[in-house]
Formats: structure tokens, sequence, C-alpha cells
């Protein structure tokens, strides 16, 4: 038991790594681009690359890892993610960005479906909880405190991505260092599209649409920083504050989810995005201070609406749909964060800065009016037929979904 708790922690500390780097680079990438005077249109699609790369990694990767094993597939991506971070040093250029991005997203992808199924494999079921817990915290900690690090460093942009860099390379060490069984190989279970929405309309409406908010704000936030006249350490912090205010609220609402009707919690959450985006909109260029107290709002509902949905979901679901069900809402979600920079980088030539959290009204009233017109077509499950909500990480692999307790045991097997 000692030596698989040792491997477990190993395992999280390598993810933690993992998620510093993507956090900076989330930070640098549209900062450096927006420093440099290009327009929100092209870092829209600088950013969304990353997106497309992480979904076609989610989709690929599984082949990687059955294909070379699970030690030598992470091998292999991190020394990959580590030489495309270096690249961005060698100049600011949307050209050549774009393509790293890519490279990043996929090589993201297949390093957490790695570290996930590993995770999973090594986790008894009756701890399943606690370690997902673990697992949440430690990946908020790493992206918000890493991008505060980034707000309160005067160092240059190059020696953030070289760090970057450095920390891929490290994540490999506590992997390749672990003892033991590894996992069975990961398969990428789906449901069709067609079936996914007779199961729980809001669960994939819900996840496409918080793909497409989440993706954009926390994309392009940097640039609508720099462009409303603020500095670039505003723009790290305020990220930050967002991904913190999701680490305080999730919980409450998932409390408030399990004893309500959670089609309630998803329309009170959209609305307050709604809002509070409106408000940013229009309060951003003319008072900044008024944004932290928003940004808090604003990612304690925003970034905690995709859990929310795959609890409803789940609630529908039978047991054996569960793995499946969490992957197709995970490649739902990137899909909606592949679209969403490049279409919220169009409201703001359109109408300036304030357009991005324009967009993300926009976006946000449309699911609470969803969820409405749903709510008058069918009930909502008797509370003893509903699962209990489960914070899910999002925007790391869907291995992720093997770990929540709600589904079935998964057992791990020895690889060649």
């Amino acid at each position: 038991m000692g030596s698989a708790f040792l491997g477990l922690v190993a395992i999280v500390a390598g993810a933690f790594l993992l998620q510093v780097s993507n956090g900076w680079l989330g930070i640098l990438v549209p900062l450096e681009l927006g420093v440099e005077g290009y327009p929100a249109a092209v870092i829209g699609l600088v950013v969304t690359a990353h997106s497309v790369g992480f979904l076609v990694g989610c989709i690929f990767a599984p082949r990687l890892v059955r294909s070379l094993g699970h030690i030598r597939a992470f091998a292999v991506l991190a020394a990959a993610v580590s030489v495309a971070t270096m690249a961005f040093t060698a100049t600011v250029d949307p050209y050549l960005w774009g393509p790293l991005r890519l490279v990043t997203g996929f090589c993201s992808a297949g390093l957490f479906t790695i570290a996930e199924s590993w995770i999973s494999a090594q986790t008894p079921s009756q701890f399943r909880g606690r370690v997902l817990s673990l697992y949440m915290l430690s990946n908020k900690v790493a992206l918000a405190g890493g991008q505060l690090l980034l707000a309160f460093s005067n160092a240059d942009a190059s020696v953030y991505f070289l760090v970057a860099a450095a920390c891929y390379s490290l994540s490999l060490i506590p992997v390749a260092s672990t003892h033991g069984a590894t996992p069975s190989q990961p398969e990428l279970m789906t449901l069709s599209l067609r079936k996914l929405y007779r199961i729980a309309p809001v669960g994939i409406v819900g996840a496409v649409a918080t793909g497409l908010v989440n993706g954009a704000v926390l994309g392009v936030a940097p640039v609508y920083v720099v462009e409303i006249g603020q500095s670039p350490a505003m723009a790290a912090i305020l990220v930050a504050i967002m991904q913190s205010g999701s680490l305080v609220m999730q919980w409450p609402l998932g409390w408030l989810s399990d004893r309500y009707e959670r089609r309630i919690v998803i329309l009170i959450a959209s609305l307050v995005v709604a809002v509070v985006s409106a408000a940013i909109a229009s309060l951003g260029g003319t008072f900044p201070q008024a944004l932290y107290p928003l940004a808090v709002l604003w990612g304690g509902c925003a970034l905690s609406i995709y859990a929310l949905c795959l609890a409803h979901a789940g609630d529908f679901a039978e047991p054996h749909e569960m793995v499946p069900l969490a992957s197709s809402l995970l490649l739902s979600w990137a899909a909606g964060a592949a679209a969403g920079p490049f279409m919220a980088a169009a409201f703001m030539e359109m109408v300036g800065p304030g357009g991005l959290f324009l967009y993300s009204a926009v976006i946000a009233a449309f699911l609470a009016g969803f969820v409405v017109w749903r709510m008058t077509r069918r009930a909502a499950p008797k509370p003893e037929d509903r699962e209990r909500f489960v914070a899910m990480p999002v925007m790391t692999s869907p291995g992720s979904a093997r770990m929540d307790p709600r589904s079935p045991e998964t057992e791990g097997s020895g690889e060649a």
C-alpha cells in the first residue's frame, strides 16, 4: 500500500508540473501576441489551435499509448511538448506559434490521458473520491498559482517559456520512476451525439456552451486586458482569480445541485455568468478595479457549469454508460473550446475589447434559455434516482472519467 501511495503521489506531482506549464502558455501566448499588436482575430486563431490539438489528441492519443506503451508514449510526448515550448522563444510570429500550439494541445491531451489512466488504475475504488478531490485541488493550485507567479515577476517571457519547457521534461521523472504494474491500455469510449442528446439534452448543450465560453474567455482574456489599457500583470491576475473562483464555488454549487433540481442550479449559474459578463463588458474599460470581484463570480460559475452538466447527465445514465458519457461530454466541451476563441475574437473585432464578454453573455443567456425550455419538456429525476455531485476536471483528458467514483471500477493490468 505504501509503494502504491508513493506511486500515486508521483503521478499527481507529474500532472501538477504539466498544469503549471499549461497555465503559463495559456497566458503568455495571447499576451505576447497582444503586446506585439496582432489583431484579436489572429490571436483567436492561435488560441484555437491549442484546443484543436487537444481535441485531436483526445481521439488519437490512446492509439499512441497502445502502440508504444505508457512510459515510452509519455516520454515521446513530454519531449515533443518541451521542444515545442522552447521554440516559442525564437520569434513572436502567429504563423509559427499557431502550429506550435497545435503540438502543445495534442501532447497535453496525451500526457494527461496517460497520467489519469495511471491514477485511476492505482486508486482503490473506496478512495476514488478523495484522490479525485486531491487531483482537482492540485490542478487548480498549479494553474492559478503559476499564473499569479507570472503577475508578480519581472522576468522576460522567454524565461517562462524555457522554465515551462523544463517543467514538461521534469514531469517525466516521477512517471518514469513509478514501480509496479502499469494500467490497461486506454481506449476512448464514446456515445453517439443522438444517444447523448437523448440521455441528457442539457448535459451536451451545456458542455458545448461552457466550452464556447470558457475556451474563449480564458484564452483571449489577456488580449482583452491589454486592449483596455491595463498591464500584462493584471491579465495574469485576472485569469488566476477566475481559476480561484471556480475552486471556491464548485463544491457549494455541487452541494446545492445534490439537494435541489440540478437544472435550476445550472440555470442560476448561467444567468450569473450572463449578467457578470455584461457588467464586465460595460465597466471593464472605465472602472478596471471592478474586474477583480466580477472575475471571482464569473470564474466561480462559468468554470463550474461543466461539472454540473456532467452530474445532471449522470442522473439519467446507466452505470455502464458513465465512462463513455463523460468522455463524450469532454469531447463536446473541447469542440466548443476549439471554436470559442475565434468566435469571441470576431466579436472583439466588431465592437471592441468588451466584445469578448458580450460574446460570453450571449452564449450564457442562450444556455439559460435552453435549460428553461428543457424544464418544461421533462421532469427532474426522483431524488433517490440521482447520483451525487462529483467535481470533475476539464481540459485534461477523457481518462479522468475513470477516476469518477460513480463509474464502474476498472482494473489495471501489466504492460509488456
